[in-house]
């Protein structure tokens, strides 16, 4: 039985849609970030995944440091992600980067000297993975400041730019640097100390001086809630307590076992911790003189320069 022909329509067939696309795949995000933002994912998930293993693998201690430096890389790559321009508590989301970059590269730094100073000690694997977190955590800090609108290695390189800033501010930038320095000394020469909880955040403490300072001169960063000379002071009141009470208790070690690659590292950071002692008093002498200690944030706020070139870069440099 023949069937009737199907109604013609009268014009052409619509195309039929395409299937709803799913979530981005992660490679398809990492591509439409630009290098310094892929920087900063790729040093911070080295750093996370290095030391998971580590803690997996050969029961690294999993400390302050430790937690600081995992739960910091994987929200620098969580930061990314959700965008640099985004608001957090006040602070830019480029801002939070930063400072996570500056606490786990000066954590890396630190780990540097102890990989220097311990060839022939460990197992192969172990290298690689220190290996693995020490870069990661220089191409993270590398990235942070790029993210930020800085430059790490122009920072680096102008870093003699502190040294025109008032008197307080030069204390305080060499003894928060040579805090960090310090200890990377003393796990690259001296080889006989373990960084303890105490020192650890000692560091902490020293970096995040750095990073007011930083604040301090670039207020679009993000806004201090107290006098950059009261944080400052008491950032490093407990970096200069905890260093000292760090050094009480090894002191006797010291003098019954050291040598002059002891001594020489041991007398720097000591030198650190006088310099970050007296600049943190200088600068609530000089806010006191200046604003009648009323003062907050850069308005009459002896710490607070004229932005990155006049304080020698970022947070590094100024």
């Amino acid at each position: 039985m023949a069937m009737d022909p199907a109604p013609e329509t009268g014009g052409p067939t619509a195309p039929a849609s395409p299937p709803p696309s799913g979530p981005p795949s992660p490679a398809s995000m990492m591509a439409r970030l630009g290098r310094n933002e892929q920087l900063v994912i790729v040093g911070g998930a080295a750093v996370a995944v290095s030391l998971l293993l580590g803690v997996i693998i050969y029961e690294w201690t999993f400390d302050l440091m430790y937690w600081l430096m995992v739960l910091g890389g994987l929200a620098a790559v969580a930061l990314v992600f959700g965008g640099g321009d985004r608001m957090y508590g006040g602070y830019r989301a480029s801002t939070l980067i930063r400072i996570i970059g500056a606490v786990i590269g000066a954590y890396g730094l630190v780990d540097f000297g102890d990989l220097l100073s311990s060839f022939g000690q460990w197992e192969p694997a172990e290298y690689v993975l220190t290996i693995v977190e020490v870069v990661g955590a220089g191409v993270l800090a590398y990235g942070a400041w790029a993210v930020s609108g800085g430059s790490l290695s122009g920072d680096a390189m102008a870093a003699g730019g502190a040294m025109r800033t008032g008197m307080a501010d030069r204390f305080v930038y060499l003894g928060a640097v040579g805090v960090v320095v310090g200890w990377f000394l003393l796990m690259a020469i001296a080889d006989v100390f373990n960084i303890t909880v105490d020192a650890q955040i000692a560091i902490l403490a020293a970096v995040l001086v750095l990073t007011v300072r930083w604040l301090a001169r670039n207020p679009g960063a993000g806004a201090l809630p107290v006098p950059v000379p009261w944080t400052i002071a008491v950032l490093g009141a407990v970096a200069v307590l905890l260093g000292l009470w760090w050094f009480a208790r090894v002191i006797g070690d010291v003098l019954d076992f050291g040598d002059l690659t002891t001594y020489i590292p041991m007398l720097i950071y000591l030198l650190a911790l006088a310099s970050l002692a007296v600049g943190a008093f200088l600068g609530l002498g000089d806010l006191q003189a200046r604003t009648g200690g009323s003062a907050a944030g850069g308005a009459g706020d002896p710490m607070a320069g004229g932005g990155d070139a006049a304080a020698g870069g970022g947070m590094a440099g100024g």
